[in-house]
């Protein structure tokens, strides 16, 4: 006690003589020692903190995929990342409550998805317009994924539970939002009362963008050990064969241009919100209802742009602490938001490559009538 005392009235000194001990503790072994310990602790940070995303994002119990080098399920004779469930795919065809209004935002990965999310919240006044790159917390506030099951760890996981999505609170004028990449089959294929915007992206971009995702995250796929050059041309033959996500993607693509025309389907090219966002967000207004085309006027549709330009997304992105503690320390290679360019994957495709392209062009849609160009770059 007295020397508390004593601290408290003359805390300068007992200061002075703490501070003065302190050179003697710095000797070259206490350095040594003290670097070593940092570098084994930042040496183990990165794969304990991939370990626990791994765990954190797995379903329990599921089959692998068989086929191909990623680390994939068995939905349903699908390949799936490993965030899904065939008991998930298999409740979605018995329990989910399809209400009028619903608006399925639907599409390969990697080919616009959030970026027509973004302006589905900007058009309802939602506030994940302003953060509509922050995919995780569009996911769990905004435009939930059906798919994705609950696995328990609230906002700092990505599903939801299906009681949850069936309360999913409707968004002025009366609509709920969610978001899939499921070909069109099982839970979203027409119902009466849902509408869907698929959103298509060139096969070279959104290939080079799907492998920019995969080589980032490859605690998730199982691609940490691969270069990103040297691993390209694997993911190029898995992507091929379809033993990827969601599957092949000229079929996946097939099976939505099937139903272009459909009353309940709209189809919005990636290019287009490139190239033509103003035309695109009138476009997707007028399809959803509840907000006319005619009702905005042009500084609405240039407000509505500049909100969910790739910029802002990209800087939401960026702004996530914990997506930035993740990439510092490695885990995380790659952003979500990167690029968004067309063009961007026109260099990186061997002749080969380029000819096994165009022959599933020449095979699945060529005879569907979809215009070459829509494909491929070159």
């Amino acid at each position: 006690m007295g020397m508390i005392k004593n601290f408290r009235r003359r805390p300068n000194k007992y200061l002075y003589v703490l501070v003065g001990q302190m050179p003697s503790l710095f000797t070259p072994k206490f350095n040594f020692l003290l670097a070593l310990a940092l570098s084994v602790v930042a040496a183990a940070l990165p794969p304990l903190m991939a370990a626990i995303l791994r765990f954190m994002f797995t379903a329990p119990h599921q089959q692998a995929w068989p086929h191909g080098s990623l680390r994939l399920i068995n939905v349903s004779g699908l390949p799936a990342q490993v965030l899904n469930s065939q008991e998930r795919a298999d409740d979605l065809l018995q329990t989910l409550e399809h209400r009028d209004n619903d608006v399925w935002v639907v599409s390969y990965v990697k080919s616009g998805t959030t970026w027509t999310i973004g302006i589905l919240a900007a058009l309802w006044g939602h506030p994940a317009a302003k953060y509509a790159g922050h995919l995780q917390k569009t996911t769990r506030n905004f435009c939930p994924q059906p798919e994705l099951p609950d696995l328990g760890w609230g906002d700092n996981g990505f599903g939801h539970s299906l009681q949850e999505l069936n309360q999913w609170p409707t968004t002025a004028p009366q609509h709920r939002c969610f978001k899939s990449h499921w070909p069109s089959k099982d839970h979203v294929v027409s119902n009466g009362k849902s509408k869907f915007i698929y959103v298509m992206r060139n096969a070279q971009d959104q290939m080079t963008s799907h492998w920019n995702q995969v080589w980032g995250m490859g605690f998730h796929y199982g691609t940490e050990k691969l270069s990103f050059e040297g691993g390209w041309d694997v993911f190029f033959d898995d992507w091929i064969h379809g033993n990827v996500e969601n599957g092949k993607w000229f079929d996946h693509v097939a099976s939505w241009y099937r139903r272009r025309d459909d009353p309940d389907v709209l189809w919005i090219r990636y290019e287009e919100l490139q190239q033509n966002s103003s035309e695109a967000i009138r476009r997707i207004a007028n399809f959803v209802g509840g907000v006319n085309d005619n009702d905005l006027t042009e500084e609405e549709v240039t407000k509505i742009s500049n909100i969910t330009s790739f910029r802002t997304m990209r800087k939401a992105d960026k702004q996530d602490w914990g997506l930035w503690v993740m990439r510092f320390l490695g885990v995380l290679r790659r952003a979500h938001v990167r690029q968004g360019k067309i063009g961007s994957g026109r260099s990186r495709f061997s002749t080969a490559q380029l000819a096994a392209l165009e022959q599933e062009y020449d095979r699945t849609l060529k005879p569907l009538g979809m215009p070459r160009d829509w494909v491929l770059l070159s």
